[in-house]
């Protein structure tokens, strides 16, 4: 459900940018290590797009859908495999890749470092830990909207502190398909309706996506880090109304101290749609801006290698079609214990 991927990748994006705004060093020992953490969240949306059950039906596509307040417990994890002779670990799980992507994937790979302080990572893309769905036709009105799987895959490049600086560029790419793909359908069979076949192929969500991602970090103090990122999506949809080209700015900022750690990242995300949409006959344009915060204490009590984590994150949708507007308020506490 799409209120679980908005926990996950709010989430994702505040521990891992909290936690690792740099790249973690490679291990000087071979083994296993990585981390686990449990968290309690707190979530409200009004996305029409979300399919939690209080959602399923609307009464007019003039609006947002309906405000949804969720308590959702959520594990998270990372586990890797590091031959230190060779500069090699082999990950499965959560990585601070994640973090300039914006959104929760478990990916799996291999991750090596060369010689100057360059890192290499590939990894793909195969699965999220929770069944992702979608509405089979969202411009449904005044009857229940009916549930349908999306099946994503892809993969990741990087070159992370490219030559020891702190430039990091990475490239991914992602398959996305709608199982029972019906937007319009609906609206298509009512009496006088303007849509016709052809509208209906707009409408299309299955997509690839193409996300090219750059980021530069570096100290402003003796425990603070600066990291402006800059990324750019194209969504390649079979819908000409549902592609688009995506531009998010980013800022985040580190404080790492010997227990607490806090971090506050600033976004903001512009998209341009190529064509017109059918239902509200005009090119969808969106800003959405978001703030996400992250304070961190290690070692509570006493005990060794676990932490305490508290998120927040706020983040609107603003849409030149109102169907498309929602606002998102997420708050989190976790427990986190590193090997």
């Amino acid at each position: 459900m799409i209120i679980y991927r908005i926990i996950l990748s709010i989430i994702c994006v505040c521990l891992t940018a909290g936690l690792t705004v740099a790249q973690e060093p490679m291990p000087t020992e071979s083994g296993f290590s990585g981390y686990i953490e449990i968290l309690g969240a707190y979530i409200t949306t009004n996305s029409q797009l979300n399919t939690d059950s209080d959602n399923k039906k609307t009464e007019s596509l003039d609006s947002s859908g309906e405000r949804v307040h969720k308590f959702k417990p959520l594990p998270l994890g990372l586990i890797r495999y590091t031959f230190a002779d060779i500069r090699t670990e082999l990950f499965a799980g959560v990585l601070p890749e994640n973090v300039a992507q914006g959104q929760f994937m478990v990916e799996a790979g291999a991750r090596h470092m060369l010689s100057d302080g360059t890192g290499l990572r590939a990894s793909v893309i195969p699965l999220t830990p929770i069944a992702q769905k979608t509405w089979e036709d969202p411009f449904v009105i005044g009857q229940d909207r009916q549930r349908t799987d999306i099946d994503s895959y892809g993969f990741k490049l990087a070159a992370e502190t490219i030559m020891g600086s702190g430039l990091t560029v990475k490239y991914g790419w992602a398959r996305r398909s709608i199982d029972d793909e019906e937007s319009g359908t609906f609206l298509l069979s009512q009496p006088g309706s303007l849509l016709t076949p052809k509208d209906l192929d707009d409408l299309d969500r299955d997509a690839d996506f193409h996300r090219l991602t750059t980021e530069y970090s570096f100290p402003i103090g003796r425990r603070m880090r600066l990291t402006p990122i800059l990324r750019y999506t194209r969504g390649d949809a079979d819908g000409d109304a549902n592609s688009f080209h995506a531009l998010t700015p980013q800022l985040s900022l580190l404080y790492f101290g010997n227990q607490l750690q806090a971090s506050v990242n600033v976004s903001a995300k512009a998209e341009w749609y190529d064509s017109k949409h059918p239902v509200f006959d005009k090119t969808r344009r969106d800003f959405n801006p978001g703030l996400f915060a992250v304070l961190g204490y290690k070692e509570p009590f006493g005990f060794e290698n676990f932490r305490i984590d508290w998120f927040n994150a706020f983040f609107k949708s603003n849409s030149n079609i109102d169907f498309y507007d929602s606002s998102n308020f997420i708050s989190a506490v976790g427990l986190g214990y590193t090997f």
